[in-house]
């Protein structure tokens, strides 16, 4: 009996577990941590494109891809400080599904260019691992079997190109964008089948009975 009712705790907890695998809905914040705002290096420029916060549910539309700010600078040639290399760094940070390997962290370098003896110049964004990250959830949770998983994605690219120096402004700077690509739900252990939930509770039964039994004949 009591082997009964250690099976159909264990079956409840599997349940418990299954119903949170249905998380399509991504909630959150992002935040341009850091970028090169003054000299030396190529002097960069955000303009916002999207609120902080999202909301976004893959159920209805995988993979979904939003705008997240214009990357510009107001320079007018690429001088040999700026040609130098500089840190940039996104921050995705996650309120839902929980829990998560969050935040994720996005990072990489901007700078300057001049190509074909300086006919050419502009700014580059490249993001490390191409500006892909892995989002993971459901770690820890009781009864997981493979945890669920995103690819975010963040486009790098070229910005304020022209010739013999920099077309400055935000007219020719470089729309930044993050894809959302759900690959899978967690999966947990199975969920019992309607005669195994007939059982479970019959089995529920015969402990609580069990028990009864000997706690009265304890006190008799």
């Amino acid at each position: 009996m009591r082997m009964n009712f250690v099976a159909a705790v264990a079956a409840v907890g599997g349940l418990l577990a299954a119903t949170q695998a249905q998380a399509t809905v991504f909630a959150g914040t992002w935040q341009l941590t850091s970028y090169n705002s003054a000299d030396p290096g190529l002097v960069l420029n955000v303009q916002t494109l999207s609120s902080p916060n999202f909301n976004i549910d893959l159920g209805a539309a995988n993979p979904d891809q939003f705008d997240l700010f214009k990357l510009y600078t107001n320079e007018t040639t690429v001088n040999p400080d700026d040609i130098v290399a500089s840190p940039i760094s996104l921050r995705f940070t996650f309120t839902a599904p929980t829990p998560n390997n969050g935040p994720i962290d996005v990072g990489g370098t901007t700078q300057g260019y001049a190509e074909f003896f300086g006919i050419i110049q502009g700014g580059q964004l490249t993001w490390n691992n191409g500006g892909s990250a892995l989002f993971v959830w459901g770690e820890g949770l009781p009864g997981l079997v493979d945890p669920g998983r995103m690819t975010i994605s963040v486009n790098g690219g070229q910005f304020n190109e022209g010739f013999f120096g920099v077309h400055e402004g935000k007219r020719h700077g470089l729309k930044v964008s993050a894809t959302f690509d759900w690959d899978n739900d967690p999966t947990f252990a199975a969920v019992p089948e309607p005669a195994t939930w007939a059982l479970i509770i019959g089995g529920f039964g015969m402990a609580g009975a069990t028990l009864r039994r000997r706690r009265a004949l304890a006190l008799a």
